[in-house]
């Protein structure tokens, strides 16, 4: 487990708008005659999340730096509240967040993966 958290200076992830997946465990072997054969890959599956903050600029920055410099461009894990749950659980990023700007404040999207 890590020891990097998420920002506690910074408003959590928005549980409105949050959307969740199980990455699918599932192999399906197509047979010759008959039903398709199933098979779990793994058996702890990774969840995929996808969510939003709304941010001002000096919150932005603060996240930029975390993002960029702690996480090492969202490589490692971090310790997050699941708004799914409230449970403190580890995370890790799945590919770059997205930035809006609107009347000065800044709407990041993120993609994550809950770690098993």
């Amino acid at each position: 487990m890590t020891n990097i958290s998420y920002p506690e200076n910074l408003p959590a992830v928005r549980a409105s708008g949050f959307s969740s997946q199980y990455k699918d465990p599932v192999i399906r072997t197509q047979m010759d005659a008959g039903p398709a054969k199933q098979r779990l890959r793994y058996t702890a599956a990774p969840k995929q999340f996808s969510g939003a903050v709304i941010l001002d600029e000096a919150e932005r920055e603060i996240f930029e730096t975390w993002f960029t410099q702690t996480l090492g461009f969202g490589t490692l894990r971090f310790i997050m509240r699941n708004p799914e749950t409230g449970i403190h659980e580890e995370f890790r990023f799945t590919k770059a967040y997205g930035e809006s700007e609107s009347d000065g404040f800044f709407e990041i999207s993120m993609s994550l993966e809950r770690l098993p």
